[in-house]
């Protein structure tokens, strides 16, 4: 049972870290495709919206890697490789600092997204908006009670 149960802990991780892959893969297209309308098009074309959104994809694939890594230092302990990597703000040696690094990236991604939807909507702000507000306010006060 418990080599099913590595090897499917090994499978989430690789799938969470191709994810990771995938999403920075298409973060940096976003951001060349920013940089090109802006020569193209101007100011005007508003490449900012671009990169605001390939940030998002940075965010999203920093949460795919921080789950992926912390998954594997968790549960594969025993693996040299990632104990080469020492990275300050990835140490995860419970669940619990996994869940609150991966809730603070996800705070900050859901941010981006929210400036991102203000940014589109041209000043026409319809009250479905506050929807990513309200989602934030809610994982600030529960992030708030786990660290007491």
């Amino acid at each position: 049972m418990s080599r099913i149960f590595k090897t499917a802990i090994a499978v989430i991780s690789l799938t969470m870290f191709v994810n990771f892959l995938f999403t920075a893969a298409m973060g940096v297209y976003r951001s060349f495709h920013a940089f090109y309308v802006l020569y193209n098009g101007g100011p005007e074309a508003k490449p900012g919206i671009e990169i605001l959104e390939s940030l998002d994809l940075f965010l999203v694939g920093l949460v795919f890697l921080i789950l992926s890594f912390g998954f594997m230092k968790l549960f594969y302990p025993e693996f040299s490789w990632f104990h080469k990597i020492n990275l300050p703000w990835l140490k995860v040696e419970d669940f619990i600092q996994l869940k609150q690094l991966t809730w603070n990236a996800m705070l900050l991604t859901l941010l981006i997204i929210f400036g991102a939807q203000v940014i589109r909507s041209n000043r026409q702000l319809d009250w479905t908006l506050l929807i990513i507000p309200v989602s934030v306010a809610l994982f600030s006060i529960s992030a708030k009670f786990l660290k007491h």
